[in-house]
């Protein structure tokens, strides 16, 4: 089987330029080794990392919380490319996947919000008589809502309109791209971890 017809034209930045170039390879050995793997289990798998990584926020490894996050949205790729390789796609499995997406999302933000506020110590030098615990809270809880937003905005367009929202500079490749970067510099550069949130 070939990669031909893996990709989507809806694909953001990362996605096209880094995440395909490793979900098709492990999407086309899984089929070609006849892995009993399907589209759903891949789903499951990408959530349970996205999950991973949210964990590993809270318990104060970043670096290890931003590549977990970067290798769930690699293998959220993983799903539907699958299915277009078996021909198996279906409706509730688009769903399932736009569900656990949003829940893993939400978790993510959360661990690094649990994080940035164990962190808030770090800046009350930076600007004195701010409390910081109670503006990281406000961050994180925006920036929940700012992804599920996008992600609901996307899915009503389609519905009313007929159209894909390509989110290029805003899709979640992007997000759990970010999120790695922040991990990384985190682990060496604590403070900069509220940037993330702003």
């Amino acid at each position: 089987m070939k990669m031909q017809g893996l990709t989507k034209d809806t694909d953001g930045f990362i996605s096209k330029h880094i995440n395909r170039k490793f979900s098709t390879k492990i999407s086309l050995f899984l089929v070609n080794s006849g892995a009993k793997i399907s589209p759903t289990g891949m789903t499951v798998i990408s959530f349970f990392i996205s999950i991973l990584s949210a964990v590993l926020f809270c318990l104060d490894k970043p670096l290890l919380g931003g590549l977990a996050a970067q290798l769930s949205s690699i293998l959220d790729g993983c799903d539907g490319e699958i299915a277009r390789l078996t021909n198996s796609a279906s409706k509730k499995g688009e769903i399932l996947d736009s569900i656990l997406d949003r829940l893993g999302d939400g978790a993510i933000i959360m661990g690094i919000t649990v994080l940035a506020y164990e962190y808030s110590h770090l800046w009350k030098d930076f600007l004195p008589g701010i409390d910081f615990r109670v503006l990281i809270i406000i961050l994180g809880f925006l920036a929940l809502m700012g992804s599920f937003n996008i992600s609901y905005s996307a899915s009503k367009l389609k519905e009313s309109a007929g159209l894909e929202y390509r989110r290029i500079w805003a899709g979640r490749d992007i997000r759990l791209f970010l999120t790695m970067m922040a991990g990384i510099f985190a682990e060496f550069l604590p403070k900069s971890l509220l940037l993330f949130l702003l």
